[in-house]
């Protein structure tokens, strides 16, 4: 009975010290160059995290914030007036804002 016990409760601890652990860890499937904008304000302030850009032939979409937007949208007090393969220009107040989500990179395979 008392070994019982002594596994339970080192059970227990392994699950509490993994939750904690966990919270702890960043985001692995997030790009490695995720933009942030923040604009302050006297009255508020208002941060544009961008996260990802998807463009096909038929329309072109931003992730903002966790939020899916499109040319015309708009998101925290902002207009989407532009959508690229890696910048987002969104404006705020007559102000101009670009998200730049990273640089492209072009790899090119050679047949040996």
């Amino acid at each position: 009975m008392f070994n019982f016990i002594k596994k339970l409760i080192v059970v227990i601890s392994c699950l509490l010290l993994s939750q904690s652990l966990q919270a702890q860890l960043d985001d692995p499937t997030l790009p490695p160059n995720v933009a942030s904008i923040s604009v302050k304000n006297a009255d508020e302030q208002v941060i544009w995290n961008l996260s990802s850009i998807l463009i096909s032939s038929q329309r072109s979409i931003a992730i903002i914030n966790g939020q899916s937007v499109k040319v015309g949208d708009t998101l925290a007090g902002a207009r989407i007036k532009s959508i690229s393969e890696t910048v987002v220009k969104l404006k705020h107040r007559g102000e101009t804002i670009s998200l730049e989500l990273f640089p492209v990179t072009v790899k090119t395979v050679r047949d040996n």
